[in-house]
């Protein structure tokens, strides 16, 4: 129960004041209860002197009586010695009630006096503790109270979190008291409480810039799975529009629930807190592989006083780097191939029209030879596209956005792999619809599917049938990609988007084909889907919406 300081005083000066009255009538009693008791005995003796007579003037009398009775002469001398004793003796009682009376008198003077003079003490004495109540707890207000009220005052400010108010104290002051020390104190502590305050939130700008500055995703989690900081690349990779700092660590993820659940993703946190090792493993979130990186970041001295920190890469962009990577590796073998190969097939396509138009120009056009010689032209002309193809897949910008054949595209990829596709004993299919047209990046676009095609030929080692179709359905366009290969097996199915990671082993490829693959159709802002059985084959899905990916079917 909160007393203020004020009713303390002042039920201790009201407690001090009653003491006193009690005092003071305890002695005022007791001093009348003598003077009555003295007049009690003042009474008591004149009772007692007024009995004793009556007994002697009794006792006389029976011996006067005695001797009227022996000697009946002796009568007149007895009378007279009667009557001269009863004079004697009512004088001397006359005299002995005055001085009775006279001292009752004083006693009555002296009680009444007394009483009078205890009744000015008590009265006087009451109002003068009253003065000195008023006068102290006045005193104990102006020292006490009121600077305590400025103290109470200015705390509920600091605590509220306002610093900028002070104190006020008195200068140039012949007299301080601790109050006035207290004040200066209190006011000092609260300027180095506030540059403090202002130091720290310098520090904590001046942390998260700089985190803010690393390119990774960067958040720092304590042991109770609640978000103490993270940097912008942090919300970046995540997609995360608001803060999450005060949250569960594992609603970034998308799982607002009380717990975090265990079966979708190793939790670092956990695993830190079992083993107090760091942390690896690759999260894929949205179709994002995301490498994750956890340690400890001890604060304190006790052995469970750290924060874990947790460092987030987007391993798609390493995809998009090895991806452009391989296009300049593309570009500068097509560079290279185009120019050797288009030098000499141009000079043999040179040497047969030549030959064509001085030794076969009048010669009808289906004699056998020059049949030959035309076939041997045609097949030159075809073969020195194949180079010029190379070229134009090279010829990588992201900034390229144009209408798309489909099925041109679709047929210069699978005349990409007809060769290994031919030694390897697999029948290549195309089913794409003639008019079908895409709106985006040509070079991106056939990337998709050839590198969905070579999976498909690396996946049948035995032969097989490779089938690619394409058609518009509603709003989407759908592309198939099916091969009769050795399939995979459905614990590696829902991995094989990850950067760096191979479902067949006997290929010893980078890992990062699909991820590519994952990284473009994303980026068109379509889906791909994959559905496999093992020695059937697998069939890989693309879809791209037509009026978000501007994706179009042309009228014939």
């Amino acid at each position: 129960m909160f007393i203020s300081l004020n009713k303390k005083i002042l039920y201790s000066l009201f407690a001090f004041m009653a003491m006193l009255v009690v005092i003071f009538l305890a002695i005022f009693i007791n001093f009348y209860s003598q003077k009555l008791q003295d007049n009690m005995n003042s009474i008591h003796m004149r009772n007692q002197y007024v009995v004793n007579l009556l007994n002697d003037n009794v006792r006389l009398r029976q011996a006067l009586s005695e001797v009227a009775e022996k000697n009946p002469k002796a009568i007149n001398s007895i009378d007279y010695i009667i009557n001269s004793n009863k004079m004697n003796v009512a004088q001397q009682e006359l005299i002995n009630e005055r001085k009775l009376n006279d001292e009752l008198w004083q006693n009555y003077n002296n009680n009444k006096e007394a009483l009078v003079t205890g009744a000015e003490i008590v009265a006087i004495s009451l109002l003068v503790v009253l003065l000195l109540v008023f006068v102290l707890f006045y005193l104990l207000d102006y020292w006490v109270i009121r600077p305590l009220q400025k103290l109470i005052g200015i705390s509920k400010e600091v605590s509220a979190g306002v610093y900028s108010d002070r104190l006020p104290i008195q200068q140039n002051t012949l007299v301080q008291d601790e109050f006035d020390i207290l004040y200066a104190t209190f006011n000092q502590m609260l300027d180095n409480t506030e540059e403090n305050i202002e130091q720290t939130k310098f520090r904590e700008r001046f942390l998260q810039q700089l985190i803010d500055a690393i390119p990774d995703g960067i958040r720092v989690i304590d042991t109770d799975y609640n978000v103490v900081m993270a940097n912008r690349a942090f919300y970046n990779v995540l997609k995360l529009e608001e803060s999450c700092i005060g949250q569960k660590c594992y609603q970034a993820y998308g799982f607002n629930c009380d717990e975090c659940p265990r079966s979708r993703y190793n939790c670092p946190i956990k695993h830190i807190k079992s083993t107090q090792k760091e942390f690896h493993a690759i999260h894929e979130v949205d179709r994002h592989p995301l490498y994750v990186n956890a340690d400890k970041l001890a604060y304190g001295k006790g052995p469970d006083e750290y924060y874990i920190i947790e460092a987030i890469h987007d391993l798609s962009r390493d995809v998009r780097f090895s991806h452009q990577q391989k296009i300049s590796s593309l570009a500068f073998l097509s560079t290279s191939l185009a120019h050797e190969i288009k030098n000499n097939l141009g000079a043999i396509r040179m040497i047969i029209e030549g030959i064509l138009d001085s030794s076969y120009k009048d010669v009808p056009d289906d004699n056998e030879q020059k049949k030959y010689m035309l076939m041997a032209h045609k097949q030159l002309v075809e073969t020195i596209q194949t180079p010029e193809r190379l070229l134009k897949l090279a010829q990588y910008s992201e900034q390229d956005i144009d209408n798309i054949n489909v099925a041109a595209a679709i047929k210069d990829m699978m005349l990409m792999i007809d060769y290994d596709a031919k030694r390897r004993g697999i029948a290549v299919e195309t089913e794409v619809e003639s008019n079908l047209t895409f709106v985006g990046n040509e070079s991106e676009f056939k990337m998709i599917i050839l590198n969905l095609a070579q999976n498909a030929i690396k996946a049948m080692p035995d032969g097989g049938v490779l089938n690619v179709s394409g058609k518009s359905v509603g709003r989407n366009m759908i592309i198939e990609i099916k091969d009769t290969g050795i399939g995979i097996e459905a614990d590696k199915l829902r991995h094989i988007f990850e950067p760096f990671y191979s479902a067949n082993i006997k290929e010893r490829s980078s890992g990062l084909g699909l991820a590519i693959v994952s990284s473009l159709v994303e980026k068109g802002k379509g889906q791909i889907f994959v559905k496999s059985k093992v020695g059937k084959g697998t069939i890989f899905t693309v879809k791209f919406p037509l009026k978000n990916a501007g994706v179009q079917k042309k009228k014939s």
